[in-house]
């Protein structure tokens, strides 16, 4: 019904869930609606969060185990309530259980207890997770052709998904698409994030974005704050790395444009992994490969990138050095120190390098288990040894043929991974390091392997794996860097 204050033009907007909530919206084409604001909402959820790399994502029974927590249900069950709460405030031991045993929390809570017992159901990229409120990349071609404003921050676990969703909509649509990334996690904004300040022009107000959004799309009105070009990327690095008041680093950085994503220009710099722990352009020889202990019972910690779970596992820019208030570490030791994490790093750089796109990581692998996990990250390292995590990823290897069945290793044959590491913008200083680490875990990111070859949500034992990796000239291991021209 028209109505004399309306135009007839109408606009959504909303973060997250509801950014997938306006994609669906816009696959039933509504013939009043003119333009879209689309905060951190992704396209793939099976690969985002659900099981991103094929592992099982901990935030996700997490945030099933809120949900419940602060459900109408608990107004009804304040014993159960309490005890979900005091899950949440230590939530280690619980996830230390075994997936089957952990489900009877929720047994006061149907919706819950169904939601969680699914998540687990469907480990594999199957017909669950290719619903349109989980799958927007694969309903492109139904949506409204219509102007859409995409925002997310590089420590957002849908970034890759918003990333995508621009990039395709941009293909296949003749309708204005924008892209703002900026060095945020999931909630965006801010000018710091975690351990770091980006300087005060990091910092955006969303409802001043997407006013300007809406004046101009659905009342006529020239842009105040948006410009021209497509793409508007906020390049990290380049600060003075001293510290501010709240003993945060200044790891500064600057807005750039561009007119696609990646920007144009970009090349892939490969960079090999050594047996001595160097990492550099030259491919390496006949190398011995290494080996170590797995051992899921004693994951490496998570610290920083895209996931956090509150002071238990801060997010965002981390220096990788555990802490015993975060969630898995038993000491103050860098990760590096560890057994089972093989760590590769450059010489200084004698210049700066600029990195726009996504990393990627490709390594050659064997192991005695039938199925395990291996983890690649990428840290900007400064002249004083501070390993700032930029991103990180996984895959487990019965996916290394694809998500859509699970394909178990034979003990001691060589298999060839691809890990997606992620999409970043980013400054290597002059005289900082690059560094890569590879091990087999990152909890409380995602769960850990048992090892056991046993379905993700009904192992029943864990079991240590020796896992290797190999590095000669016909079996190059290596990370795969964006390089933006100089």
């Amino acid at each position: 019904m028209a109505q004399k204050w309306s135009n007839g033009k109408v606009g959504t907007v909303g973060a997250s869930y509801l950014a997938w909530d306006q994609y669906a919206a816009a696959m039933l084409r509504p013939p009043h609606l003119a333009a879209m604001f689309a905060n951190v909402g992704g396209a793939d959820f099976y690969q985002e969060f659900g099981y991103p790399g094929g592992t099982p994502n901990l935030a996700w029974p997490i945030w099933i185990l809120k949900s419940a927590q602060t459900s109408p249900q608990a107004a009804d069950h304040p014993r159960e309530r309490d005890l979900l709460a005091g899950y949440l405030d230590a939530p280690g031991p619980w996830l230390a259980e075994p997936p089957a045993q952990r489900a009877g929390v929720f047994d006061d809570f149907p919706a819950h207890h169904k939601l969680y017992e699914d998540f687990y159901a469907h480990p594999v990229f199957d017909d669950y997770w290719k619903q349109q409120g989980f799958w927007t990349a694969g309903y492109y071609r139904q949506m409204k052709d219509v102007p859409i404003f995409f925002i997310s921050g590089w420590y957002d676990y849908f970034s890759e998904g918003v990333l995508e969703n621009f990039v395709a909509l941009s293909r296949i649509q003749k309708t204005v698409k924008k892209l703002w990334v900026g060095p945020w996690p999931h909630g965006i904004g801010a000018a710091s994030c975690g351990d770091a300040d980006f300087g005060a022009s990091a910092a955006v107000h969303e409802d001043e974005l997407a006013l300007d959004w809406f004046d101009h799309w659905l009342r006529g009105k020239e842009f105040q704050r948006i410009g021209a070009q497509a793409v508007r990327l906020f390049r990290m690095g380049g600060g003075d790395e001293t510290r501010d008041s709240k003993h945060r680093l200044n790891y500064g950085g600057e807005w750039i444009t561009a007119a696609t994503w990646p920007p144009a220009g970009v090349r892939t710099a490969t960079y090999y992994i050594h047996a001595g722990g160097a990492l550099s352009a030259t491919a390496p020889a006949d190398e011995k490969p290494q080996t170590y202990v797995y051992d899921p019972d004693h994951p490496v910690p998570t610290i920083g990138g895209n996931f956090g779970i509150g002071a238990w596992t801060p997010n965002c820019a981390q220096d990788q050095v555990c802490n015993p208030k975060i969630l898995g570490c038993q000491n103050s030791r860098p990760l590096q120190d560890r057994a089972d994490v093989l760590s590769y790093s450059t010489e200084p750089l004698q210049s700066p390098l600029d990195i726009a796109g996504d990393i990627q990581a490709v390594l050659w692998i064997s192991s005695d288990a039938p199925e395990t996990d291996f983890t690649a990250k990428v840290m900007d390292v400064d002249a004083a040894g501070y390993a700032m995590i930029l991103a990180d990823g996984q895959i487990r290897t019965s996916y290394r043929e694809g998500f859509t069945r699970r394909v178990p290793m034979k003990p001691g044959e060589v298999y060839k991974l691809t890990i997606d590491v992620g999409p970043v913008s980013a400054r290597f200083a002059a005289g900082h390091r690059i560094r890569v680490d590879i091990s087999s875990s990152n909890y409380p990111k995602f769960e850990p392997n048992s090892n056991t070859g046993e379905a993700p949500g009904r192992w029943t034992h864990r079991v240590k794996a020796r896992n290797t990796v190999y590095h000669e000239a016909r079996r190059a291991s290596r990370i795969e860097l964006p390089v933006m021209p100089r």
